[in-house]
């Protein structure tokens, strides 16, 4: 997706599904107008394995919901994210 209008502003994102080795990539570009003050992300694998660990910018991120497949970033600051699910 690239520069799709939001109300915060035009936003892109890529998704690389490595679900045979169980992991989900994504890629964001945020916003630059405004910044929302929760960015939610739903990583879904194919098979509906649960998110058992997330990574985002390189880091180990403990909040996630496996059971909602969300990810969540609570003030997001950075102008991109990499999100790294592992399943």
């Amino acid at each position: 997706i690239r520069r799709a209008p939001t109300y915060f502003g035009p936003l892109s994102m890529t998704v690389e599904s490595h679900a045979a080795s169980s992991t989900i990539r994504a890629n964001l570009d945020m916003p630059q107008r405004c910044r929302p003050r929760v960015l939610l992300v739903r990583l879904r694998h194919p098979t509906g394995k649960p998110i058992t660990a997330v990574k985002v910018n390189g880091a180990d991120w403990p909040h996630f919901e496996p059971e909602n497949e969300w990810i969540r970033i609570v003030n997001p600051d950075q102008p991109r994210y990499e999100i790294v699910a592992s399943y």
